[in-house]
């Protein structure tokens, strides 16, 4: 079976990366999430991007970190609550599958995550056999070093009509 287009992406993005970190912790996606064995930790950046998501520890590539979690929202939905587009939690699983992170109480510290081109991390989504409810787990793309800060990169759909694109 072919790679799916995100696995495409994943390894496109991999044969850019750097070299391997040795001792990394190494969390399969069948074990806990690596929010819940407290590999991860939130901070002020130090930049105008505010708080951001760090490894505690050596991190491995192709750990999973958890689901970024929210209230799912249609297109519309999403418009609605956010008129001018200037959401600062909402992931778009795809075109009609917003998952908003703004409530601190039923989202994740997935929501920390800041943009780049570089990313070490991304996102894989899945289906819910016979569900409206996907699944969008993130996973290192890289081994991750202990204090690094974690990114993925939003897309070009992100930055339409956004004054700039940061690296």
């Amino acid at each position: 079976m072919p790679p799916s287009r995100s696995q495409k992406r994943r390894l496109e993005q991999a044969s850019a990366a750097g070299p391997a970190e040795t001792r990394c912790a190494r969390v399969s996606s069948e074990e806990r999430d690596a929010i819940s064995l407290g590999l991860l930790h939130v901070r002020e950046t130090g930049t105008p991007r505010g708080r951001g998501l760090f490894a505690a520890q050596p991190l491995s590539e192709g750990v999973y970190l958890g689901d970024y979690t929210g209230e799912v929202l249609t297109h519309e939905q999403y418009l609605e609550r956010y008129p001018a587009e200037d959401a600062r939690y909402v992931l778009a699983a795809n075109t009609d599958y917003n998952i908003d992170a703004s409530d601190p109480k039923t989202s994740s510290m997935l929501r920390f995550l800041n943009h780049s081109a570089q990313p070490n991390c991304y996102y894989d989504v899945q289906r819910i056999r016979r569900q409206r409810e996907k699944r969008v787990r993130f996973f290192t793309l890289r081994d991750v070093r202990a204090g690094e800060e974690l990114f993925f990169n939003y897309g070009e759909q992100y930055w339409l009509g956004r004054l700039e694109c940061p690296v």
